[in-house]
């Protein structure tokens, strides 16, 4: 895929807050928005389908969840590119973009009544924010990370986690067995390398669900703002870097 912008070594605990991120909005939107998933927009392509063929409701606020994620990464795309021709860099841009797609969800969720169902506006137009958050936040990885998988979308970094895996164990049977192969070495920490990687984000998101199902069940709507903290912070720490460099 041809980047429209320079990607960045960013440090591995970046893209893992972002997952844990990720995870933490889906468990939110899930539990309080009745079956949508905004990170791992496939789980709605599903409960979409599902409620088509059995006539229910709610499958409007699911579809245009995805129209809404669909919109976001492409003006991200856009954003990114013309980040790139003024020659500037874009993270702490779309980061901050993400941050305000992310407070415009949590004033929504907290602010008016609470949602009576998948079909009401005011949840379903909450959710359009959460998914354009996390559409960005895709795009952002895959553009402007170098070497990250994604951060909200699990089901891929499972396969990859297996393979990384698998790889590493048959290298390091090698290298047992010819401890001086020098190439056989570099290849094993390459490869341990890209494993960390994938099971940090994994890692990230799991806590980041179990955080956001504990937050909702223990405090509610009002633990929905953390994420909107943590990805601000990023976005603060991206523009400290760009002044530093």
């Amino acid at each position: 895929m041809t980047e429209l912008a320079p990607a960045h070594d960013s440090p591995r605990w970046v893209p893992a807050l972002l997952s844990f991120v990720a995870g933490y909005v889906d468990s939110y939107t899930f539990l309080a928005l009745f079956g949508l998933f905004v990170a791992q927009v496939t789980g709605s392509f599903v409960t979409a389908g599902a409620q088509f063929v059995v006539h229910d409701t709610g499958i409007a606020g699911k579809v245009i969840a995805i129209l809404a994620f669909l919109l976001a990464a492409a003006l991200t795309a856009a954003l990114i590119g013309l980040a790139r021709d003024r020659g500037r860099d874009a993270l702490p841009w779309m980061l901050a973009l993400e941050t305000v797609l992310l407070v415009a969800f949590c004033v929504l969720m907290l602010a008016g009544p609470p949602v009576s169902g998948a079909d009401d506006r005011h949840g379903i137009l909450a959710g359009v924010f959460g998914a354009m958050a996390m559409g960005t936040q895709s795009v952002v990885v895959r553009l402007l990370m170098r070497g990250i998988p994604q951060t909200n979308v699990m089901t891929g970094n499972m396969t990859q986690l297996g393979i990384e895996t698998t790889e590493l164990l048959r290298i390091w049977l090698r290298c047992a067995h010819n401890p001086a192969n020098a190439a056989d070495a570099r290849e094993f920490f390459a490869v341990r390398a890209r494993l960390l990687v994938v099971l940090s984000i994994t890692t990230g998101f799991i806590l980041g669900a179990g955080c956001g199902a504990a937050a909702y069940a223990i405090i509610g709507l009002i633990g929905a703002p953390l994420a909107v903290l943590l990805v601000g912070a990023l976005a603060f720490w991206a523009i400290r870097r760009e002044r530093v460099i």
